[in-house]
Protein backbone atom coordinates (compact mmCIF):
# COMPACT_ATOMS: atom_id res chain seq x y z
CA UNK A 1 0.00 0.00 0.00
CA UNK A 2 2.64 2.47 0.80
CA UNK A 3 4.37 1.87 -2.50
CA UNK A 4 1.21 2.70 -4.16
CA UNK A 5 0.73 5.53 -1.65
CA UNK A 6 4.12 6.41 -3.27
CA UNK A 7 3.58 6.12 -6.71
CA UNK A 8 0.58 8.57 -6.69
CA UNK A 9 2.47 10.78 -4.13
CA UNK A 10 5.49 11.33 -7.26
CA UNK A 11 2.68 11.57 -9.66
CA UNK A 12 0.97 14.29 -8.57
CA UNK A 13 4.61 15.76 -7.55
CA UNK A 14 5.73 15.84 -11.27
CA UNK A 15 2.19 16.99 -12.86
CA UNK A 16 2.31 19.88 -10.63
CA UNK A 17 5.66 21.15 -11.69
CA UNK A 18 4.40 20.72 -15.36
CA UNK A 19 0.99 22.93 -14.63
CA UNK A 20 3.57 25.13 -12.76
CA UNK A 21 6.17 25.68 -15.63
CA UNK A 22 2.95 25.97 -18.08
CA UNK A 23 2.14 29.22 -15.78
CA UNK A 24 5.30 31.12 -15.96
CA UNK A 25 5.95 34.05 -17.58
CA UNK A 26 8.80 33.96 -20.40
CA UNK A 27 11.35 35.32 -17.60
CA UNK A 28 10.88 33.21 -15.50
CA UNK A 29 11.17 30.24 -17.40
CA UNK A 30 14.04 31.58 -18.82
CA UNK A 31 15.89 32.70 -15.36
CA UNK A 32 15.55 28.77 -14.07
CA UNK A 33 16.64 27.18 -17.50
CA UNK A 34 19.38 29.89 -16.92
CA UNK A 35 19.68 28.31 -13.60
CA UNK A 36 20.10 24.48 -14.34
CA UNK A 37 22.18 25.05 -17.54
CA UNK A 38 24.34 27.95 -16.12
CA UNK A 39 23.38 30.49 -18.49
CA UNK A 40 24.97 33.90 -18.75
CA UNK A 41 22.82 36.88 -18.86
CA UNK A 42 23.55 37.55 -22.38
CA UNK A 43 22.47 33.63 -23.27
CA UNK A 44 19.32 33.95 -20.84
CA UNK A 45 18.00 37.14 -22.96
CA UNK A 46 18.13 35.40 -25.99
CA UNK A 47 16.14 32.24 -24.33
CA UNK A 48 13.79 34.71 -22.60
CA UNK A 49 12.87 36.23 -26.40
CA UNK A 50 12.50 32.90 -27.90
CA UNK A 51 10.02 31.67 -24.70
CA UNK A 52 8.17 35.24 -24.98
CA UNK A 53 7.62 34.54 -28.98
CA UNK A 54 6.22 30.91 -28.14
CA UNK A 55 3.82 32.36 -25.44
CA UNK A 56 2.96 35.05 -27.91
CA UNK A 57 2.04 32.44 -30.77
CA UNK A 58 0.17 29.72 -28.54
CA UNK A 59 -2.10 32.28 -27.04
CA UNK A 60 -3.00 32.84 -30.49
CA UNK A 61 -3.33 29.60 -31.65
CA UNK A 62 -5.29 29.38 -28.10
CA UNK A 63 -7.63 32.12 -28.33
CA UNK A 64 -8.83 30.81 -31.84
CA UNK A 65 -11.06 27.93 -30.92
CA UNK A 66 -10.51 24.85 -29.51
CA UNK A 67 -6.61 23.73 -28.79
CA UNK A 68 -7.73 20.34 -28.60
CA UNK A 69 -8.16 19.45 -31.92
CA UNK A 70 -5.18 17.73 -33.00
CA UNK A 71 -4.54 20.02 -36.04
CA UNK A 72 -3.83 22.54 -33.24
CA UNK A 73 -1.71 20.48 -31.04
CA UNK A 74 0.64 19.64 -34.50
CA UNK A 75 0.90 23.29 -34.44
CA UNK A 76 1.58 23.59 -31.01
CA UNK A 77 4.35 20.60 -31.14
CA UNK A 78 5.49 22.18 -34.14
CA UNK A 79 6.07 25.44 -32.62
CA UNK A 80 7.29 23.69 -29.39
CA UNK A 81 10.18 22.20 -32.02
CA UNK A 82 11.04 25.27 -33.38
CA UNK A 83 11.31 27.00 -29.96
CA UNK A 84 13.98 24.20 -28.89
CA UNK A 85 16.06 24.33 -32.02
CA UNK A 86 15.97 28.38 -31.54
CA UNK A 87 17.49 27.75 -28.10
CA UNK A 88 19.76 25.10 -29.26
CA UNK A 89 21.51 27.90 -31.17
CA UNK A 90 22.12 30.08 -28.31
CA UNK A 91 23.96 26.98 -25.97
CA UNK A 92 27.46 25.86 -26.07
CA UNK A 93 27.69 22.21 -26.41
CA UNK A 94 27.81 21.14 -23.14
CA UNK A 95 24.57 23.40 -22.62
CA UNK A 96 23.09 21.38 -25.61
CA UNK A 97 23.74 18.21 -23.99
CA UNK A 98 22.05 19.09 -20.62
CA UNK A 99 19.23 20.69 -22.30
CA UNK A 100 18.91 17.52 -24.69
CA UNK A 101 18.44 15.72 -21.52
CA UNK A 102 15.40 17.86 -20.35
CA UNK A 103 13.84 17.72 -23.11
CA UNK A 104 13.71 14.24 -23.53
CA UNK A 105 12.64 13.86 -19.96
CA UNK A 106 9.89 16.46 -20.67
CA UNK A 107 9.02 14.01 -23.99
CA UNK A 108 8.57 11.25 -21.37
CA UNK A 109 6.32 12.54 -19.19
CA UNK A 110 4.25 13.52 -21.56
CA UNK A 111 3.94 9.98 -22.82
CA UNK A 112 3.26 8.25 -20.23
CA UNK A 113 0.72 11.14 -19.63
CA UNK A 114 -0.96 10.34 -22.48
CA UNK A 115 -0.98 6.57 -22.12
CA UNK A 116 -2.30 7.12 -18.61
CA UNK A 117 -5.29 9.13 -19.62
CA UNK A 118 -5.75 6.60 -22.67
CA UNK A 119 -6.20 4.09 -20.24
Amino acid sequence: MSKLLSIIIFFVFIGTIASAQMRMNPADRAKQLGETLKLNSDQIKKVESVFTKQQDQFSKMMGGGDFRNEETRNKMSKLREESNNEIMKILTAKQKSEYKKILDEQKKRMEERRQNRDN
